[in-house]
């Protein structure tokens, strides 16, 4: 195990801790009650240790104006649990200094009885942002460490259409006519080059949450493409079957992505030669579903609990954190990833709540 693992292993098991740093946090905790339109109505005094406001300060004031702007869109539409559940949501809050710190709020509703018309939410809030800090910077090293498997495919995927482009040029000039067939060819093997170097740099580039509307099946497809090149060195075939006609969802685009790519790579290195994955999307009532199917040789029943575990991996090169940071980055979409195995094949499916 590499250095650099081993502190990233360290730091986690820092985070896991039960013992003496659990009771210090929950006195930073804070309580707040406010109506459903978002009017603070209490808070605790341990607000203040928190993020420097006095409770007098607060009350009467809407919450949504402390919360970051890039996050409001995004906990609109989780806010608001339904019945008796509990919704948890992490998100950036604003001190009284001005500065903006990560935080995650359990969140429960009281009704009216009667009507049952939402009355009042009660939060209760911890400080993340050590915990974020960490996560985030093994989400970049893990997306760094995919992007480098990936860069020796991609090359080879530009290569082969710069050689048709080539052999085009030299035939075109080569005749006294411009051939219109030879440039239709040349304009389709460009386009193939952009979207996989397009794809590439927005995988490379340091990650800025971002939610918005995308398209399932544009982010689906965008995946597929940049593991094109991978599949076809390993002899393996992706099939993509989708009955979505809308497949708008907010979401981070780029981490949605991030976790169809882990897992499709997965699949490839799972199977023997040759293979097929097939990518099935669907939508049921609540959820949009993702599979990714394999005819790999599966997963042994006694490592299925220990699969999305930090440091559990079954390659040889591998750090057991790719699935890791899948399985959080749908959970911060409210959504959850299945697994099924057995010895003809594996399947991931992902289930997103449809708002």
């Amino acid at each position: 195990m590499s250095i650099f693992t081993s502190s990233l292993e360290e730091k986690l098991n820092e985070l896991a801790k039960p013992n003496e740093n659990i009771w210090v946090e929950t006195v930073m905790d804070f309580v707040c009650k406010r109506t459903p339109e978002g009017l603070i109505k209490y808070v605790s005094q341990s607000v203040t240790a928190m993020l420097g406001y006095e409770p007098s300060e607060l009350i009467g004031r809407l919450y949504t104006l402390f919360v970051h702007t890039e996050d409001y869109k995004r906990i609109a539409c989780l806010a608001m649990p339904e019945g008796e559940e509990l919704c948890s949501v992490t998100y950036r809050i604003k001190r009284k200094d001005g500065v903006f710190i990560w935080v995650r709020s359990q969140i429960s509703l009281s009704r009216h009885p009667e009507t049952n018309q939402p009355l009042e939410l009660v939060s209760f809030t911890s400080d993340v942002s050590a915990r974020i800090k960490s996560e985030h910077f093994i989400l970049e090293y893990e997306k760094l460490n995919v992007v480098g498997q990936l860069a020796a495919g991609i090359a080879h995927e530009i290569k082969n259409p710069l050689t048709s482009l080539k052999g085009f040029i030299q035939l075109m000039k080569a005749g006294q006519e411009l051939n219109h067939n030879y440039l239709a060819i040349m304009d389709e093997e460009i386009k193939r080059m952009e979207a996989v170097s397009q794809e590439l740099m927005l995988m490379a580039k340091p990650h800025k949450s971002d939610f918005k509307s995308f398209d399932i099946n544009n982010l689906v497809d965008h995946a597929i493409t940049l593991l094109m090149a991978e599949a076809a060195k390993k002899c393996v075939e992706i099939i993509k079957h989708s009955s979505l006609d809308d497949g708008s969802f907010f979401c981070d685009g780029n981490k949605v992505k991030q976790v169809l790519i882990n897992l499709l790579m997965n699949a490839i290195d799972a199977m023997d030669l040759p293979g097929k994955i097939t990518v099935a999307l669907s939508k049921s009532e609540n959820n949009f579903i993702i599979s990714i199917i394999d005819t790999g040789k599966g997963i042994p029943p006694e490592c299925l609990d220990k699969v999305g575990k930090p440091f559990f991996t079954t390659k040889e090169n591998g750090n057991g954190l790719g699935l890791m940071i899948c399985y959080k980055i749908i959970e911060e979409h409210g959504g959850k990833i299945a697994l099924s195995s057995s010895p003809e094949g594996t399947t991931f499916t992902i289930f997103l709540p449809v708002r």
